[in-house]
């Protein structure tokens, strides 16, 4: 249950501590002036003057006290307890009027066992200083009386100030924990930020390498060739790639649009992996699929395989050179499915082999299907890319090992 918000005058003396303090400690010093001067008209002051100098030190000590109470609480107690024990030679000690105000706030401005502590303190010298010898007359009777006045006025204090105490601290906690909430909050607003821009990232590269790399091969073709029909045929080719690449960013924007409405578009299924192995085919890529096991129709893992692929075959065509073979084995069972794809065409340094976004892009699409992927140099010739993923157990069907012949480079 939250508390109920402050009103004007709790905001306003929140706001202004000092001055607080300061009304506080002249409300004190009225009342005890008032005290001492009641005293003084049964004294005879001519016949004892240092009972006036001694009222107006403890009046001071204990009105300073008073003022200085938010800042050093427990210090200040134990200052008036201390001047209690001076003060039982006047017949009123104006310092008992200042012990529950300093024990009160002991138990705000500290701990609650410390303004216990004080209070016990304060208790045990209200019940000696009536027996101290430097102590004034007092009436039979009286001392017992002054105890239980004393000691309960000090308990009252104690009890407002623990009251008070508990309420200050538990909202306290309360601004702590909102102010820790809204700190998670924003890291966790951060992170996911962070990882959209993540996956945004990985997408585009799967779309514009991918495109990119099949414009550029099929216009280095079309440049080289004296066929007007085979150059023809590469351009159109390339238009068609390049509309094909402007239509998935469209869709993509779509999709991060707050009120766009992206168009549907089918994810990739098992069919997708031999059509993408035939445009890599027709780039003049040797590429021989090898499909066997029982197949998934799992469609995160489908298009895990895919893009897998896909960026592992656009690496041969950009980065080998002169491959004879690149082989593309899919194997299932009921627990993982295991996608190799190896090229044998020479490996040029890693300064060459740009800035790595596919690979740590693969590795985080097969991190978040709980998989593993490694990518590297197999002996001199040989480059491979190697993706274990786990299948969630599920009714399968089974299909026939297929081997796909190997393009010819054209």
């Amino acid at each position: 249950m939250l508390p109920r918000p402050p009103g004007v005058v709790r905001r306003w003396w929140s706001r202004h501590p000092w001055t607080a303090d300061s009304l506080i400690a002249a409300g004190y010093l009225l009342v005890a002036l008032s005290v001492s001067t009641v005293e003084w008209f049964d004294v005879d002051l001519a016949a004892q003057p240092g009972r006036i100098a001694l009222a107006v030190a403890i009046v001071g000590i204990t009105t300073l006290a008073v003022l200085l109470r938010r800042r050093r609480p427990l210090a200040m107690t134990v200052l008036v307890i201390a001047v209690g024990l001076v003060s039982v030679a006047q017949t009123v000690g104006v310092d008992a009027f200042a012990v529950p105000i300093l024990l009160y706030s002991v138990a705000v401005y500290r701990t609650v066992a410390l303004g216990w502590q004080a209070f016990a303190t304060a208790a045990v010298v209200a019940v000696l200083a009536p027996f101290l010898p430097w102590a004034a007359p007092h009436a039979p009777g009286e001392p017992q009386q002054t105890i239980i006045s004393v000691v309960l006025f000090a308990l009252f204090g104690l009890l407002i100030g623990i009251n008070v105490g508990n309420r200050k601290r538990y909202v306290e906690a309360l601004v702590d924990r909102a102010a820790q909430l809204a700190r998670e909050r924003d890291q966790q607003a951060q992170l996911a930020a962070v990882a959209e821009r993540t996956r945004i990232a990985r997408e585009m590269h799967d779309i514009v390498s991918h495109s990119l790399t099949v414009i550029v091969a099929l216009s280095e073709g079309a440049l080289a060739t004296k066929d007007p029909a085979a150059s023809r045929s590469a351009m159109t080719a390339v238009t068609d790639a390049a509309r094909g690449s402007l239509v998935d960013m469209r869709r993509m924007l779509g999709v991060l649009r707050e009120t766009g409405s992206a168009p549907l578009a089918p994810q990739p299924d098992a069919a997708s992996i031999p059509a993408l192995v035939e445009t890599f085919r027709g780039l003049g890529l040797p590429v021989a699929l090898t499909v066997s096991g029982p197949s998934t129709d799992d469609p995160s893992i489908l298009l895990a395989v895919h893009r897998i692929t896909q960026e592992a075959l656009t690496n041969a065509l950009r980065y080998s050179e002169r491959p004879k073979r690149v082989d593309v084995v899919i194997t299932t069972d009921d627990e993982h499915l295991e996608l190799i794809v190896e090229n044998d065409g020479s490996i040029p340094d890693a300064p060459s082999l740009g800035a790595g976004q596919g690979l740590l892009g693969l590795r985080e699409r097969v991190a978040f299907q709980g998989g593993r992927v490694t990518a590297g140099a197999v002996g001199d010739r040989l480059w491979r890319v190697h993706a274990l993923l786990p299948l969630e157990p599920r009714p399968t069907r089974t299909s026939p090992p297929t081997t796909e012949p190997r393009g010819t480079t054209p």
